[in-house]
């Protein structure tokens, strides 16, 4: 999707382009409300569980709880799979409980006392959103708080039955029912869909293979279509394998193995997709040579036992170590000449390896390497963390944001009460729904929000004019609202781009039906609604943007340095592979993690009260490409990494001279990757980096110490294939460095112009 800016204003380009992600509106709707099997189960799931709590709302009598339930229930992830679903119920419980004690004892404390509860209240609320921002989790605790104590603090004893009956109503209804219809309609076993991700892997690096056989003449049926596996996917990966813990209990006991796996497998796609991505055609279209088919046959073949094994579930590691025989091996690449192909064989053996302690019994004596090494961490004080100075200081931008939108909601509630208009209270928990992680992110989910409120408005008068006379049973009622319930689930069911829509057109629609019983009568619910929701997004707006603003394009820009320093991580040289799991997988995962949160600001950040200056148009332009070359950078020292320690390099046997110069190219890369993160910090940096010619130096070594101008063609091509890694690393690295002085340029000289008038 694209997520840049839109281009000058044009007859060929709406102008409010920028609102939909760089598209038009017709565009837009077009690609988001898009038909898929995945859309519809998902849609389906939506539309019963709303279903479902309308109906039982009616027929019970708890119409208000009702609506809020329908909100809670859309606001969940409608594509879960049954062990992410169970985990999700299973939480948001837990702090459906938590929520309902606070909001007793704060009301039973402090109802009677505004000058108490006000002060108590901001704190729960401002304590709630930081945990909330804290573990990138939803702020159901906050919101749950506001509606139980917030919505009519003047009529206290009345609120602490309803907080009472949040538990089973919101507890049992929504989220049980939420969980249910997830574990009913389609459930999606996630220990299946990660063998399926697995295989999609390997089959991907076997295509790759497949491939090179089939272009040099020596493979015939070559697969019709590639299987690519998206890049970035271990979180994915890791995510589903937390998911079959809790559905398939037996698996905590194999947690670092398979981990382990998966990292080796995201390892091996990286170093073939490397490999394919740099073959020139005319090398591809060479004869092998009798050595380097067997090579690429056994491990094209040991691939294919692989993935078969894996979606089958049994042990095949004894076929794929028969094919991976070291006789094939060294007759192709001895260890004098190390190669790619040698790294992809050793990173095969080790798949086939973990494969095998999968299903080896369980022994609690036999502790892995991985597990010692994992357990392997430093002694924490007797102190938790969060009561020392330092746990707050690291999280100021989540303590600014609790008290911003805390305040917020405290305002909006004197601002209700002040007017003595009850039925716009819908502004407090806006200030919570609102609560994102940027300026340009808030005001998008604002507009959705005010859309979606507008647009179940006119679905609720419009259920009232045509519908509502001519019903007299809940049967009537089911089948009136039930194109509104599928409406509000189809476009919940989309990408988070247009989900809010539908979450808010759902829970508009619902408030107005479901606000009393029989026949719907106040037909100024909707409009209070909307005046509610618009004086929760000015009052918001007003204090997100004049206190502690956070810009879009600035959050991107930090989580682009932390990026960096993580990945100058990378170069470190381990002494051996028993470390590669424990070492690489924590700095793989903050990395990709930091990269998507400044991809996603940076899609925001159009919407920015400035955004359309030149100098910002300028400066997210510049931080896109360091997102995109950080991420580059990072599959390519990946690959490096693996290269050194599964090629057959024996460093230590290298001279003294050839160590010392690989390892000053090592500090000399680190240092670079820092430069580039300080340029883009807008520090002062220190000297640059000349890293070419430290990878010039480190080439020339290389070809005097290993002879590689009298090897054969072959052997001088995996050289070769050596050679451009680091080359590609150093280009990238300068282009890096470009990019980050072009993306502080401009600011500062807008700066001194300004200081200058």
């Amino acid at each position: 999707m694209t997520r840049g800016d839109s281009q000058p204003v044009s007859s060929a380009q709406p102008k409010s382009s920028r609102l939909w992600f760089g598209t038009s509106l017709g565009q837009f709707l077009t690609a988001e409300l898009k038909d898929t099997p995945a859309r519809r189960v998902a849609a389906l799931r939506l539309f019963v569980v709303t279903l479902t709590i309308a109906l039982v709302s009616q027929t019970l009598h708890i119409p208000p709880l009702g609506a809020i339930s329908i909100l809670i229930c859309l606001s969940y992830d409608a594509y879960a799979n049954a062990g992410q679903s169970l985990a999700f119920g299973i939480r948001q419980l837990g702090y459906l409980m938590v929520t309902t004690l606070a909001s007793v004892l704060t009301l039973m404390l402090a109802g009677n006392d505004p000058w108490l509860l006000l002060p108590l209240s901001f704190v729960i609320l401002a304590l709630s959103l930081f945990h909330a921002r804290l573990i990138a989790w939803p702020t159901g605790i906050a919101l749950w708080f506001s509606v139980a104590v917030l919505y009519s603090p003047s009529t206290p004893d009345e609120n602490i039955y309803h907080a009472l009956w949040n538990i089973p109503i919101i507890g049992v209804l929504a989220l049980g029912t939420w969980t249910v219809v997830h574990l009913t309609i389609k459930p999606q076993d996630p220990l299946k869909l990660l063998k399926a991700e697995i295989a999609t892997q390997l089959a991907a690096v076997e295509y790759i293979f497949s491939a090179r056989l089939a272009d040099a003449g020596a493979y015939s049926p070559r697969p019709d279509t590639a299987m690519h596996a998206a890049a970035g996917n271990l979180g994915k990966l890791l995510g589903l394998l937390a998911n079959a813990e809790l559905i398939h209990p037996g698996l905590h006991q194999r947690h670092q193995t398979y981990r382990a796996l998966l990292l080796e497998i995201d390892g091996l796609r990286q170093l073939a997709d490397w490999l394919n991505q740099v073959l020139a055609a005319e090398y591809r279209a060479q004869p092998l040579t009798p050595e380097k088919l067997n090579v690429y046959q056994a491990l094209q073949s040991a691939c294919d036992n692989l993935r078969q094994g894996l979606a089958e579930s049994r042990d095949v590691s004894a076929d794929v170590t028969g094919l991976l025989s070291e006789e094939v091996l060294q007759g192709y690449a001895r260890e004098s000449n190390p190669s790619l192909l040698t790294a992809l064989w050793r990173a095969l053996q080790r798949i086939a390896g973990l494969t095998q302690a999968l299903y080896q019994p369980v022994d609690a004596a036999g502790t892995s390497d991985i597990d010692q090494q994992s357990d392997d961490k430093p002694e924490h004080g007797w102190l938790p963390a969060w009561l020392g100075y330092a746990f707050w200081a690291s999280h100021a931008d989540s303590v600014q944001f609790g008290i911003k939108f805390s305040l917020g909601a405290i305002l909006c509630m004197l601002i209700v009460e002040s007017l003595g208009w009850p039925d716009i209270n819908t502004a407090i928990p806006t200030c919570l729904v609102a609560a994102q992680t940027s300026l340009g992110a808030d005001y998008r989910l604002s507009l959705l929000r005010v859309t979606g409120a507008a647009v179940g408005g006119i679905c609720a008068y419009f259920y009232v004019l045509i519908f509502q006379s001519q019903l007299d049973t809940v049967v009537g009622f089911a089948f009136a609202t039930a194109p509104f319930w599928a409406l509000a689930a189809w476009i919940t069911a989309g990408s988070e781009r247009i989900a809010y829509l539908g979450r808010q057109l759902g829970f508009s629609f619902a408030l107005f039906v479901l606000h009393d019983f029989g026949q719907v009568t106040d037909l100024y619910l909707p409009r209070d609604r909307v005046i509610g929701i618009l004086l929760g997004l000015i009052v918001m707006g007003v204090i997100d943007y004049a206190l502690w603003p956070r810009r879009s394009t600035v959050l991107a820009r930090h989580h682009s340095i932390a990026a960096l320093r993580t990945l100058a991580n990378f170069t470190s040289r381990l002494p051996d592979v028993s470390q590669l799991f424990t070492y690489t997988l924590p700095l793989r995962l903050s990395a990709e993690k930091q990269l998507a949160a400044a991809q996603d600001l940076l899609a925001h950040a159009v919407l920015e009260p400035d955004a359309r200056l030149a100098e910002k148009v300028h400066e997210r332009a510049a931080l896109r490409a360091i997102v995109r070359d950080a991420g580059h950078l990072s599959g390519l020292l990946q690959v490096r990494k693996r290269y050194r320690l599964l090629s057959g390099q024996r460093f230590s046997h290298f001279p003294d001279e050839l160590q010392q110069l690989s390892r000053a190219f090592d500090t000399a890369l680190a240092d670079a990757i820092e430069h580039a993160a300080e340029l883009l910090q807008s520090k002062q940096p220190g000297k640059r980096v000349e890293l070419a010619k430290h990878q010039t130096r480190l080439h020339q070594s290389y070809i005097d110490h290993h002879g590689i101008d009298s090897l054969a063609d072959d052997l001088a091509m995996e050289w070769e294939l050596r050679f451009m890694l680091d080359q590609q690393i150093v280009e990238l690295m300068a282009h890096i460095e470009t990019t980050a002085l072009a993306a502080i340029s401009t600011p500062q000289k807008s700066a001194r112009d300004i200081d200058l008038h």
